[in-house]
């Protein structure tokens, strides 16, 4: 047990405030500017958890560079335990007690970096658990995973890491070679110990029992590699894998203890329980999965095809003639699976499904990628199938390292790689009709998907399935985006019926399978189409006819079409579905088109948007909606207060329960209790934990993540409305410093991507960044504006002209900006629109514009490298808004190109755009700023080697939050100019900066000083 586990209680109520001591009254320290120093002990809440009765909520506080803890707190009297570096926490069923990870310490981790350690030497997360009644901590050292069974049972099962010493010994003996080894072959390969399975398999670990409410310890193997509970917790299931030793080895030895490989179980209910064998032998064992009763399970193995390989290497005349090299290549071959199932009547396993199973396609066989689940009356059993895999030929020569670019290729040579090894892994849905315990029938498997039908997605009803296919369209996608056809597949035959073609948006299956609901945008209207007949009936068109109400996001100004709002779901059996509009809901009944108002209109008559919050969250999407009722989420679309209301599922005015100028969300309900937690946050209020029951009628606070925030200046955001060039009537975030003073003038900092008014009461914590952090600009004493920017297709730089710019000068008409000191930055699209603007205004005195499109003509045909796909749909239908191709409206591409006015610049410019960049392409930056060099433009371009589109090593990003820092303030708070901006460094020389003396509470002081002189006298 870690001897750092010492929780403290603590008994008092969150929302007990004491009166100030007398000390403190007299002696209160002077709030202080965000500096740099303040971003390592801020927190973040996550891993939110309740307890099934609602009496505990548990939650992780885990520090930016420091560490964490654990928070479990009784909802009932305040009284809390705390674990240090506590995370991810899982309530056992009864709510008696709390599992955990324990993550290693920051020192651990630091110093594991500094010393280049990776992978198996790197410091692994532990596993703690903790009774609620009395606080007492436990822990392992090294789990890999840990679960409780989900509906019982005070047992916790711990996978812990492979032990180290042993994976060293094994790196040793790999090293080494013996002419033995060849001799050992043979017999290796009889008794089945030299499989291309194990090759691929990972070694299995040892496997702990502890019971918690006895104490008692239990190791059920030292090599175990899967686990599996039965929901009830009566019973627990694991798969074994033995390490193949490397260099000499006692074949027999090995064979022998890889004969212990397989599927055991073990009844917990029984007394003096052992594990029991369900089926053993040398192989791999895969996706256990038990039934929703516990009474079945399932998974894969290749077991039988290693035996037959051991057989034929046994033979006489493959003994004397075989070759090491023959055996290798024999070994390496992939091998096929099949599906094994026990029954809880049954002391062994049977075979179910093969490659000789009747209903597969011929050459085809289980899955080994393919995950198992059963219906939930244990009827059916879902599986994944694939072509069989099959060996290389013998002695093909070496492929040649090359890509063929086909215009016939269904996808891009660049989306098929990054696809490979999900295509290597690709398996297709089949089903396997069970029958009842007892009868003589087999069961009889049914193949659903198909080479040809892809996708096929199920929920909880016996008969329909939803297919989807999009290889049809797959070459057009590069240019115009997704589409696939729907059809209504047969459980029981396999049948599949087309419903629709060429939806651009995923459609759904209705919980009872009679309906799969989809969204046209050829209409803009929703569809539902019978699974039984496939007709299709317009559920919206007449309603947006006669009303004009809209389905589809009014505000779209992209070139693609409209999406929908969304739907919420059905009522029982399917009668009626449940839609949105901009602000309300919708139904509409199936046996009659006929449509109502749910909320009344109330929505849109009050500025509210309406959105159901789910409350129940396992699998929603299957199930009816409550019959109590629906609870909502309201957000005003321009005053931005958000609240929780109540809907009667018959419709009517949606009865408030609480409603705030701030941003309520993050709703969790316990699941068998009246009890949800939820947060409430401003941009001055962190989003701390509230309790309360479903009507919220007393919420209590219970947590106090950051309580350090009170020691620190804090600015306020408001909304400033402003009108664009063009007419538009638009609004903007304004930060404002603490203490402002409408008498003096402030510098400026502009922050630009598209909509960012709906971000009013987002709570943004202290951070370094690769963008500028709102709060800690506001509180050195910056105004920080971030504008709406809504745009017209074909011109998106000059819409951002017209809405940026405006937005700026009505911010100086007000008196306290200073026109003088405006520096303006963004990342990606943000970044592209500062570069345009840049060769059109000089009003910024300085401008940050990280990995941005310099030229849209070469920028078309690039590739985004993340995914592979071409640039070419981001400008016909997405974001980049031209809404043409290049050789139709070649105009567009140059004049939004800001490349082919850069000689205009008159602004210091920054950027980060990383080699690595898998969104905009890294020639982009090479295109923009050589060509600023060139015209002898003060310019900055920081390229961090590895990284992507967004940086994520966090040393990278605190020293380019640094630079920036440095950049901004020396133009706009006329702080000192740095050295780097004077002094080239040579590539030989790149990175050597220690930027973490700035990270530390001394070098922070001289920040804090700049800060308060930000703003200066009218």
């Amino acid at each position: 047990m870690c001897s750092c586990f010492s929780p403290q209680l603590l008994a008092q109520d969150a929302n007990a405030v004491s009166a100030p001591s007398l000390a403190s009254a007299q002696a209160k320290p002077a709030k202080r500017a965000i500096d740099h120093a303040a971003y390592a002990g801020w927190r973040s809440i996550q891993g939110t958890a309740l307890s099934r009765d609602g009496q505990w909520a548990a939650y992780a506080l885990v520090g930016q560079e420091s560490d964490g803890e654990l928070v479990l707190r009784r909802l009932t009297d305040g009284q809390e335990w705390r674990v240090p570096r506590g995370t991810a926490p899982v309530f056992s069923a009864d709510g008696r007690f709390v599992a955990y990870a324990v993550q290693p310490s920051r020192a651990e981790l630091d110093k594991a970096k500094k010393d280049k350690k990776k992978g198996e030497d790197a410091p692994k997360p532990g596993a703690g658990w903790l009774d609620l009644s009395s606080g007492k901590p436990e822990s392992l050292e090294r789990v890999k995973r840990f679960a409780w069974a989900e509906e019982g049972g005070t047992q916790l099962a711990l996978l812990l890491e492979p032990v180290k010493e042993a994976a060293k010994k094994d790196e040793a003996a790999k090293a080494k070679t013996d002419e033995a080894d060849i001799a050992d072959d043979q017999t290796a390969a009889a008794t089945g110990t030299n499989s291309g399975a194990s090759k691929k398999k990972e070694a299995g670990s040892e496997l702990v029992l502890i019971n918690a409410a006895t104490g008692q310890r239990q190791s059920l193997d030292k090599e175990a590699s899967d686990f599996v509970w039965a929901r009830s917790g009566q019973r627990l299931a694991y798969a074994l894998s033995v390490k193949e030793p490397s260099g000499k080895a006692d074949a027999a030895a090995t064979a022998k203890a890889r004969a212990r490989e397989g599927v055991y179980l073990l009844e917990l209910g029984a007394e003096n329980a052992t594990p029991q064998a369900l089926l053993a032998g040398a192989g791999s064992y895969k996706q256990l999965a038990f039934d929703r009763s516990g009474q079945q399970l399932a998974w894969l193995s290749n077991r039988d095809h290693i035996a037959a390989q051991a057989a034929q290497a046994a033979k006489p005349e493959n003994k004397t003639d075989a070759k090491a090299d023959d055996k290798k290549e024999k070994a390496d071959e992939p091998t096929p699976f099949k599906l094994f199932l026990w029954r809880a009547d049954q002391k062994t396993a049977q075979t179910v499904a093969s490659a000789e199973t009747a209903g597969l396609p011929a050459g085809w066989g289980p899955s080994e990628h393919g995950l198992l689940s059963f219906s939930k009356d244990g009827q059916r059993l879902f599986l994944g199938t694939a072509p069989l895999p099959k060996p290389e030929p013998k002695d093909a020569p070496e492929p040649i390292k090359v890509d063929l670019w086909h215009w016939k290729d269904p996808e891009l040579q660049s989306v098929q790689k990054v696809k490979a090894d999900k295509e290597r892994q690709r398996s297709y849905r089949a089903v396997l009709h069970l029958q009842a315990s007892g009868s003589d029938k087999p069961p009889r498997l049914v193949q659903l998907a198909r080479t040809e039908l892809p996708t096929v997605v199920i929920n909880d009803n016996a008969e329909i399935a939803l297919g989807l296919n999009d290889r049809p369209y797959q070459i057009e996608e590069s240019w115009s985006g997704q589409k696939q056809d729907a059809y209504a597949v047969d459980l029981n035959t396999g049948e599949a019926k087309l419903l629709a073609r060429k939806l651009k948006f995923t459609p759904k299956l209705s919980p009872t399978g009679r309906y799969v609901l989809g969204y046209q945008v050829e209409d803009r209207g929703w569809w539902a189409w019978d699974t039984h007949n496939g007709q299709a009936h317009a559920l919206t068109a007449k309603l947006s006819k006669s009303s004009g109400v809209r389905f589809d996001n009014e505000e779209r100004d992209t070139p693609g079409p409209a999406g929908p709002y969304g739907s919420v779901g059905w009522t029982e059996g399917d009668a009626s579905v449940v839609l949105y509009d901009r602000y309300d809901l919708w139904a509409v009944q199936l046996n009659d088109l006929s449509a109502r108002i749910l909320s009344q209109g109330w929505g849109r008559k009050n500025g509210l948007q309406l959105r159901q919050i789910v409350l129940d969250s396992e699998e929603p999407e299957h199930k009816p909606l409550p019959a109590a009722g629906l609870m909502l989420g309201a957000t005003h679309l321009l005053k931005r207060d958000t609240g929780f209301y109540q809907l009667p599922l018959a419709g009517g005015q949606p009865q408030r329960l609480l409603h705030a100028d701030k941003l309520l969300g993050t709703v969790i309900k316990a699941k068998q209790a009246d009890t949800l937690l939820y947060t409430q946050q401003s941009f001055s209020e962190f989003p701390d934990l509230w309790a309360s029951n479903t009507a919220l009628a007393t919420p209590k606070k219970i947590s106090q993540a950051n309580p350090q925030q009170a020691d620190y200046l804090w600015g306020t955001q408001e909304l400033m409305d402003y009108t664009s060039a063009d007419g538009k009537k638009l609004q903007a975030l304004l930060a404002k410093p603490a203490n402002f003073d409408p008498a003096k003038k402030y510098p400026v900092m502009v922050y630009i991507y598209e909509k960012m008014t709906d971000k009013l009461h987002n709570h943004v914590a202290p951070a370094p960044g690769q963008n500028i952090n709102p709060t800690r600009y506001a509180s050195q004493g910056y105004l920080v504006l971030r504008p709406d920017v809504v745009f017209s297709v074909g011109h998106p730089g000059q819409s951002a002209m017209n809405t940026v710019l405006p937005a700026v000068r009505e911010l100086i008409k007000k008196g306290y900006a200073d026109p003088k000191r405006v520096g303006i930055q963004g990342h990606s699209w943000g970044a592209y629109q500062i570069n345009y603007m840049l060769t059109r205004t000089n009003m910024f005195r300085a401008a940050e514009a990280g990995a941005s499109m310099a030229n849209m003509v070469s920028g078309y045909g690039g590739i985004r490298w993340g995914t592979g796909i071409s640039r070419a749909v981001q400008y016909e239908q997405g974001q980049s808004r031209i809404g043409a191709t290049p050789w139709d409206k070649p105009q567009l591409y140059i004049e939004n190109s800001p490349i082919f006015q850069i000689h205009k610049v008159q602004t210091p410019y920054l950027t980060v755009h990383n080699d690595e960049d898998d969104a905009v392409p890294f020639y982009q930056a090479i295109e923009f700023f050589t060509a600023l060099r060139r015209l002898g433009k003060e310019a900055y371009w920081f390229n961090y080697n590895g990284e992507k589109h967004g940086l994520r090593e966090r040393d990278n990003i605190k020293h380019y939050s640094l630079h920036m820092t440095e950049f901004f303030d020396h133009y706009l708070l006329d702080a000192p100019r740095p050295s780097w901006m004077d002094q080239p460094v040579p590539w030989l020389e790149r990175g050597k900066r220690d930027v973490s003396e700035a990270y530390k509470p001394k070098a922070a002081e001289a920040v804090s000083k700049a800060g308060a002189a930000a703003a200066t006298s009218q």
